[in-house]
């Protein structure tokens, strides 16, 4: 399996002039947290969330060029799956620009991408509680959603488990959730309106969850047909750890065999 079967073709993109607005609007309307930035058809960088969160609506004319990343690895369309995901399991932007001869943008190689195709990539019959992250990052129902954001900004984690102070698990909330609905619009003049919104007000519940003795197999089936990146793992109703996309690729058995 090579890049060119896996891969979403004609990605949505951005060019270096355009204001950095119009990039985070199609973040948002679209619910990805990067962009390819494409300049006459040659590929030229990525831009992510963020990069932007500290530009204010005061500053609109502040455009794309200037918040670039041109380091981030690209891809061939014959490159091998199991080499582009090694490759994306190293970034930060959860997204690989496909590029073609002369430098154009063919595609994009995002981690739902290779979900598709799991199969190939041989996944282990493992307990999740060997692959599943212990320490969690976790939030109430009462904490501000402009809290919550800033957390996953800060540490580029796109959902979190809602608890209670016994650590009962009770809900999800996800950057999808919050862009979605409109609560946060990355201005920081809209904080003291978003001090007034609460994470139960936009919180996903009942949450889907996973018992630390289930297979990773099963994991993986469930992020592929439910669409979900992340699932808090119990132990009976408390919380004991998330696994997500991330955790599943690392113990593939043909990305492992990647030198």
């Amino acid at each position: 399996m090579i890049v060119e079967d896996v891969m979403s073709i004609n990605p949505i993109s951005v060019s270096p002039g355009e204001f950095v607005t119009k990039a985070r609007e199609l973040m948002r309307d679209h619910g990805i947290g990067s962009l390819p930035v494409v300049r006459n058809g040659r590929y030229e960088g990525m831009i992510t969330v963020q990069d932007i969160i500290s530009i204010t609506s005061t500053k609109s004319d502040v455009t794309i060029d200037g918040f670039i990343r041109r380091n981030v690895p690209t891809v061939e369309l014959t490159t091998k799956a199991e080499e582009a995901a090694k490759k994306l399991l190293g970034t930060t932007e959860g997204r690989l620009p496909v590029v073609i001869e002369g430098g154009r943008l063919a595609g994009i190689l995002s981690i739902v991408d290779l979900f598709d195709e799991l199969d190939e990539l041989g996944v282990p019959d493992l307990p999740v509680n060997e692959v599943m992250t212990r320490k969690v990052i976790v939030c109430e129902p009462s904490d501000p959603i402009s809290r919550v954001w800033r957390n996953m900004t800060e540490f580029g984690i796109y959902g979190f488990p809602v608890v209670r102070a016994s650590q009962e698990i009770i809900g999800m909330i996800t950057r999808e959730d919050i862009l979605r609905r409109g609560y946060v619009r990355f201005e920081r003049e809209s904080d003291k309106t978003r001090q007034s919104s609460t994470v139960q007000m936009i919180m996903t519940t009942p949450a889907i969850t996973i018992p630390e003795n289930e297979s990773v197999r099963k994991v993986a089936t469930i992020f592929s047909s439910r669409g979900i990146g992340r699932l808090p793992v119990v132990n009976g109703k408390k919380l004991a750890g998330i696994v997500d996309r991330y955790d599943v690729l690392r113990v593939c058995r043909r990305l492992m065999a990647v030198e």
